[in-house]
């Protein structure tokens, strides 16, 4: 070991050392030999630290990059997938809440706006059910209310024209034929509403029977009609038939069901004329498709904001109840053409005209002489 200022210049184990004094220069020279195994291992060492410390360098950078990449992808996530999924935690919660009609306003990723817009669309049906199921129990309320008093009216019209007849009021036999017509019209008046209503619980419950047969469509309401003005009162009906052709094609009906469909319009003719007699042109027209029947009456018609709705079920036009009626009638008309595989429409027309579209069936056959 050599010491100069008493600082360590070389200190090894296997060193050999040599010296000789130079006495014209004053100095001493040295010679240290070292093994050759002690200068490579330490050669090696110095590499490897050299190494390691880049390695470590490198780490710390490469960790400190990862760190903030999944620092950058967690906030991202955070926006992309986290946002919309806790705004569709709390739509759904406010839907069990009660909540309608707060829609989930999201502006992001598309795939996640289109998730977002599939449940505002989502909330949109419900609520529309759910308004229309408080229409429909509103509706039929309202048809309960009104049928118990249209049938408490005929009802005590017929228990005071009896008691008339049994007190000896009707003290002629004039007066007593008089006052058991009014009572038996009055049966028949709530026969028709009863008879209404039986056939609309059927129809709900999906058990009104059809029977389908081909029959001449021009005929039967020739007949119907001719029927309908022999009963009525002399100048009170009149219903005027025209027909663009002698001969039509059969088609298929259920005829009893087709009366059904005649009786309701003819009710709901007489019920909103506004004069008398009370006038109904029916037509019946043939295309390539379709056998049309049109209605037309003298009444007040409908107001034009109503017409969409004139034959959904309950739907009154008269909403103060001004005319007896259960709302069911034209309901019942769209139901049964519905079963013929028809469609029905309704327009204005210096009254209500109703077009009913049966579609043709079978092949032309002569029906008239």
């Amino acid at each position: 070991m050599i010491k100069q200022g008493g600082a360590d210049i070389f200190s090894f184990q296997k060193a050999t050392v040599a010296g000789k004094y130079l006495a014209d220069q004053d100095a001493y020279l040295v010679a240290a030999y070292f093994p050759r195994e002690n200068w490579l291992v330490s050669s090696l060492n110095h590499s490897f630290y050299v190494f390691l410390r880049a390695v470590l360098l490198a780490g710390t950078g490469a960790i400190a990059f990862l760190l903030f990449l999944a620092s950058f992808f967690t906030r991202r996530m955070n926006r992309v997938i986290m946002e919309p999924i806790e705004l569709l935690v709390k739509g759904a919660k406010r839907i069990e809440n009660g909540n309608l009609r707060e829609r989930i306003d999201y502006r992001g990723e598309a795939e996640f706006e289109q998730v977002c817009q599939a449940f505002n669309d989502m909330q949109d049906t419900i609520l529309r059910d759910q308004e229309q199921r408080e229409r429909t129990e509103k509706a039929r309320t309202d048809m309960v209310t009104g049928i118990s008093h249209d049938l408490r009216t005929p009802l005590t019209s017929i228990q005071g024209y009896v008691k008339g007849v049994l007190d000896g009021v009707a003290d002629t036999e004039e007066k007593k034929r008089m006052y058991l017509k009014t009572a038996y019209e009055s049966t028949e008046e709530m026969n028709i509403l009863l008879q209404k209503l039986f056939d609309f619980s059927r129809m709900e419950s999906g058990q009104m029977p059809f029977h389908m047969v081909k029959a001449d469509l021009g005929e039967y309401v020739a007949a119907y009609a001719a029927q309908k003005e022999a009963v009525a009162d002399p100048g009170s009906l009149q219903l005027r038939l025209h027909r663009s052709t002698e001969y039509m094609t059969e088609i298929s009906l259920d005829v009893e069901q087709v009366r059904r469909i005649l009786d309701n319009l003819l009710e709901n003719s007489m019920k909103y004329a506004k004069a008398v007699p009370v006038l109904v042109d029916i037509s019946l027209e043939e295309t390539t498709e379709w056998v049309c029947l049109v209605w037309k009456d003298n009444g007040v018609g409908v107001p034009e904001e109503k017409l969409g709705r004139i034959f959904d079920r309950f739907y009154r036009c008269d909403e103060a109840r001004r005319e007896k009626g259960s709302g069911v009638g034209l309901y019942i008309v769209k139901y049964i053409m519905e079963r013929h595989n028809g469609t029905v429409r309704a327009e204005n027309a210096e009254g209500l005209k109703i077009s009913l579209y049966f579609p043709k069936t079978g092949k032309e056959m002569q029906t008239g002489g």
